[in-house]
């Protein structure tokens, strides 16, 4: 009988003990805190915790930490223990003797069910962190590993012990370990392989959910604790392809920004795969992995120039502008992610479907003629291949009609809908639209979705996308066609352009299409539609012909009063929940877009007010613990003007009103151990900024609100029991040992953990510059400079991430020099001088920085404050 069997077992029997209560498991299918254990503390952030509304009159002040003592997770242990023996009575005796064979008590069984019982992620991460390290076997880990409700600090502390539990120096040195728990098939350190492959997916999981930048830590792990073994290489090689693949995934949230992260990963396992004596050998999947990150890539100088040499005419053939271009070969212009397709090719792994729609997205057709390097992290429906399949159909362009006796298989709609999305302006996609459509390919929802894509953004397009663009430009101040989804601008010769059979269609008559072939919106490009719909009642016809079943079409489309009711809340609840996370955040995103207030009718607005009360019904009821839905929330209560539903006869001005409601939207999160992103803080800083401006009265309590969250959101990595602090000391703490962490942010023996759970965009660094100065807060702000004089090196590298980040980042500078020469900041004179101090000590970092943003000029700073 094996060890986890057992202690399923022990469960069961010990819930017939009188006090032990189990609730339902139906949602975290994880034990809850029962009646033994002390209730007190079961999570860390409760919801009492002030985020600046208590009673809807006073602002009390807010904990800064909202982290729980460790002395507080040792007593619990204590009582678990004692607790334990008042269960021995209920356990059987064969039970006991398996334990004791093993070197295990009734205590140890006691202590797992403790750490599994935790009420958020955290928590349990705590009581793990508190428990005898050489007493919890890896399946106790491995199950921790299967919450939803992680969150980075959790995280952290899970990584941190991966590294402590797999370390045989560490299992040496436990105090509790005795001979014969060798012999134990769980003992970590003789972990086989696929446990460990288990446990490595199940982390990387949680990182590219919940903190992207610790993805390089675990592929330490996994090439540090992956033993080679001769006579089983091949199956180590599956493995190591395996972790290859997990790794290119994009992350849930900002997908390109994370990318550095996951490439560096990549490369730790790739060189650990060649450094072997018989090296490893990278299969398709391996290949596969590197094209998705290397298609997610920016294009190189190499790269942009080969894209500017592209002619304007369609196949995008080089064209030479001048006389020194003629001897730019063709190999100039390939493309990093075709480099790896055609080495894929060359060890034998021949293009399937989803080799041919990444080859396309990187720049080369199937027929070998060129397309427009077009910057992606998924590749058009590459699920929908079977594995290993060779398609010989021909799939090249058709000017003629099909008469429907040959159609082509799904497969090939992924090759045009790859051509579509590899294309500059719109007459371009519609082309390959309507080719396909000749050729008579099945045309899904894929498809269409790319085709309307290109509708939308051909309305959004930049001033400065044109594939004319300055061959001198930098990347800041030029798009190239492929870097984004706009659209560019069709050329206006005669000569140049694409004429079309049909007329250039428009979302409406896409969709008309799409339902009269029996196509009905889903997926995706449900929440692309929903997203971009220019009207609500719009919105509402897509999502009524859309595949959403009926029953959740009725709550989301403001059905009766009675689903709300207490009686049937809980299918409500169920039924939101049947949405994926992403659609989900889609609707919340158009409900909030059609209810503001501002510039609406007076017939109109009790409508407005519906759907407002609507949009905040549903995230209250499904309690999403994908970030999106809060955010669109904050953004409606952001916008300038617009009003929120508040009791009749409130003496509360609106801006006043929104605040609280964000209080509160605030305290749903942390009851939820739901950090907010900095997307979310933008907009939490221009709500403050706004009721600060309009009422007065406790504008520095609200303050305070914001400074808390800004550094709970920059804490340190190994600062998760320690506390935060927002003053100019707060980034010395990265320093202290806590919990056999050292100094470099990683644990005994591993590799170093990312500095910072997040690191801000300067856009969103500005907006908090703001909201502090124009509030004259001066120790806010010279703590954020202090703060940014130690960090400044992983927000310049965000920073780089993003084409505006280098003129973001020095508008942030300029607001740093324009507040500081501010007549109110100018009043006292200590004051002034720890501000110059702070601004000095910060020009000074920055001028060790190559020039990478050179500090505002005075002209800059002058003109700060009449700049949009």
């Amino acid at each position: 009988m094996r060890l986890p069997r057992v202690f399923a077992i022990y469960v069961q029997s010990v819930t017939s003990v009188p006090g032990y209560s189990q609730p339902s498991t139906a949602d975290t299918k994880f034990f809850q805190p029962t009646a033994n254990f002390p209730a007190s503390t079961t999570g860390i952030r409760p919801a009492t915790h002030s985020t600046g509304l208590v009673n809807n009159e006073t602002y009390p002040p807010v904990d800064a930490d909202g982290l729980r003592s460790e002395a507080t997770t040792q007593q619990e242990l204590d009582t678990v223990k004692t607790v334990a023996m008042a269960q021995a009575k209920a356990v059987a005796s064969e039970t006991l003797d398996f334990l004791a064979d093993r070197g295990l008590t009734l205590k140890d069984f006691a202590v797992w069910n403790w750490i599994l019982s935790g009420r958020t992620a955290v928590d349990a991460a705590w009581r793990l962190d508190t428990a005898d390290l050489g007493t919890v076997p890896l399946f106790i880990f491995q199950k921790l590993l299967l919450r939803n409700d992680m969150s980075a600090e959790a995280l952290s502390i899970f990584i941190r012990h991966a590294w402590q539990l797999l370390s045989p120096k560490n299992q040496r040195n436990s105090h509790r370990r005795n001979a014969e728990q060798d012999i134990m098939p769980e003992n970590i350190v003789t972990v086989g392989l696929d446990a460990l492959t288990t446990t490595i997916v199940r982390l990387l999981r949680h990182t590219r959910r919940v903190w992207p930048a610790a993805i390089t830590n675990i592929a330490e792990l996994w090439v540090t604790h992956a033993r080679y073994d001769r006579r089983n290489s091949s199956r180590l090689s599956f493995h190591y392809n395996r972790i290859l693949q997990i790794i290119a995934l994009p992350s849930n949230e900002s997908p390109y920004q994370s990318l550095h992260h996951r490439q560096r990963a990549y490369f730790i396992v790739y060189r650990r795969m060649l450094e072997r004596s018989s090296p490893l050998t990278v299969n398709r999947e391996g290949y596969r992995a590197l094209a998705r990150i290397q298609l997610a890539h920016r294009k190189t100088e190499a790269e942009r120039q080969w894209a500017r040499l592209k002619g304007p005419i369609w196949p995008p053939w080089k064209a030479d502008r001048t006389g020194m271009d003629a001897d730019i070969g063709a190999n100039s212009g390939v493309s990093r992610a075709t480099t790896v397709l055609r080495q894929a090719a060359a060890r034998g792994y021949g293009p399937n479907i989803w080799e041919r729609g990444a080859g396309i997205l990187a720049g080369t057709d199937t027929d070998q003629s060129p397309t427009i390097q077009t910057r992606s992290s998924v590749i058009p429906n590459s699920f929908s291949s079977p594995r290993g399949s060779q398609s010989s159909l021909s799939l090249g362009y058709s000017n003629g009609s099909n008469d429907g006796s040959k159609r082509l298989p799904p497969e090939a709609a992924a090759i045009w809908t790859a051509r579509v999305q590899a294309t500059r302006t719109l007459q371009e996609a519609w082309v390959c639209f309507l080719a396909c459509k000749d050729q008579g390919a099945t045309m899904g929802s894929q498809l269409y979705e790319a085709m309307i894509r290109k509708v939308i953004y051909n309305s959004k397009r930049s001033p400065v996308t044109s594939v004319d663009a300055d061959a001198d430009s930098t990347p800041e101040q030029v798009t190239m066609p492929g870097d984004g989804p706009e659209v560019a601008e069709s050329s206006a010769s005669h000569n140049q352009a694409i004429s079309t059979r049909e007329p250039l269609p428009t979302v409406n008559s896409l969709l008309e299409q799409m339902v009269s072939r029996g196509v009905r919106p889903n997926g995706r490009l449900l929440g692309l539609v929903l997203t971009h719909t220019p009207s609500y009642e719009e919105g509402v016809k897509v999502l009524e012909l859309s595949t959403v079943p009926d029953s959740v079409k009725t709550v989301l489309l403001q059905g009766p009063e009675q689903l709300w009711d207490e009686a049937a809340i809980s299918e409500t609840t169920t039924l939101l929940k049947t949405l994926p996370d992403w659609l989900f955040a889609a609707y919340i995103d158009f409900l909030c877009r059609f209810a503001q207030t501002v510039n609406v009718p007076d017939s109109e607005r009790a409508y407005v007010r519906r759907r407002q009360k609507h949009a905040f019904r549903l995230v209250s009821t499904r309690l999403p613990m994908y970030r999106p839905p809060w955010n669109s929330l904050l953004r409606l209560l952001s916008q300038p003007g617009s009003r929120v539903a508040v009791k009749k006869r409130s003496p509360l001005q609106p801006e006043e009103a929104k605040f609280r409601r964000a209080c509160r939207l605030l305290e749903s999160m942390d009851s939820l151990n739901l950090d907010m992103d900095f997307i979310g803080f933008g907009y939490l800083c221009w709500i403050v900024s706004n009721a600060n401006a309009k009422a007065g009265a406790c504008a520095r309590q609200r303050l305070e609100l914001v400074k808390t969250r800004f550094a709970r959101l920059v804490r340190p990595s190994d600062q998760v029991r320690g506390g935060l602090q927002m003053v100019a000391g707060l980034s010395d703490a990265c320093s202290s040992d806590s919990g056999g962490v050292d100094s470099d942010g990683g644990c005994n023996g591993s590799a170093p953990l990312p500095h910072l759970f997040r690191i801000p965009h300067p856009a969103h660094l500005h907006v908090y510059i703001r909201c502090l100065g124009h509030d004259d807060d001066c120790d806010g702000l010279v703590a954020l400079m202090d703060w940014l004089a130690v960090s400044v090196d992983e927000v310049i590298e965000e920073a780089k991430m993003s084409a505006n980040g280098r003129t973001m980042f020095r508008r942030c500078l300029t607001a740093l020099e324009a507040f500081g020469s501010n007549e109110s900041m100018q009043g006292i004179e200590e004051q002034t001088q720890r501000y110059q101090l702070a601004l000095d000590s910060l020009r000074e970092v920055m001028g060790m920085r190559d020039d990478w943003v050179r500090w505002p000029a005075d002209e800059d700073v002058k003109g700060y404050f009449h700049s949009p």
